[in-house]
């Protein structure tokens, strides 16, 4: 990226598959929390952990990516809106590293494998540090279930400030 200026075709692709996958993560983890029976919340987690698989790919990409093209500069009108955006944008790519480095620390050190669709699976063995699993899990969870949610929403009220509330402004995406 010359400059800093904007987000290249690339950031923008890995931007929109990185919200698809979000969504499909968070609905999969909340419908797994919510779910009327064990039969079925041990089905959702399944997916979850599967799907997970390739998100962790991903993820992992995007972050490589985004370190070596750097971030544009945040816009808005006051010094508030640009820090704010600052740590936004930064607090959900790092709770999107730290969901996939928990979520398989989560299986691993209770002995288990991440099965992925039952086409392969992925083990660790760090049983013999069982003791973190709990915290493992407490953070997974929680950080899934809480912390990443607010911190979309909070995005998501940027993007209409700067789309709706003051009619077409210029993202870094357009300059």
């Amino acid at each position: 990226m010359s400059g800093n200026d904007r987000y290249s075709a690339i950031s923008t692709i890995n931007h929109w598959i990185t919200a698809l996958l979000v969504v499909v993560m968070l609905t999969l983890g909340f419908a797994a929390s919510f779910a009327p029976s064990e039969v079925v919340e041990e089905y959702v987690i399944a997916i979850h952990i599967s799907l997970g698989f390739f998100v962790f790919l991903f993820v992992v990409w995007r972050l490589i990516f985004r370190l070596y093209e750097g971030f544009p500069e945040n816009i808005g009108k006051s010094a508030l809106e640009r820090r704010a955006a600052y740590i936004v944008h930064r607090a959900i790519l790092a709770f999107l590293v730290l969901l996939i480095i928990t979520g398989p620390m989560y299986l691993f050190t209770e002995g288990e494998c991440m099965d992925v669709f039952g086409w392969f699976s992925v083990c660790i063995p760090l049983g013999s540090f069982s003791i973190i699993h709990e915290p493992i899990e407490w953070i997974h969870v929680n950080a899934g279930l809480y912390i990443l949610p607010a911190l979309l929403v909070l995005h998501l009220i940027g993007a209409i400030r700067h789309y709706a509330v003051r009619g077409q402004q210029e993202t870094p995406a357009d300059m």
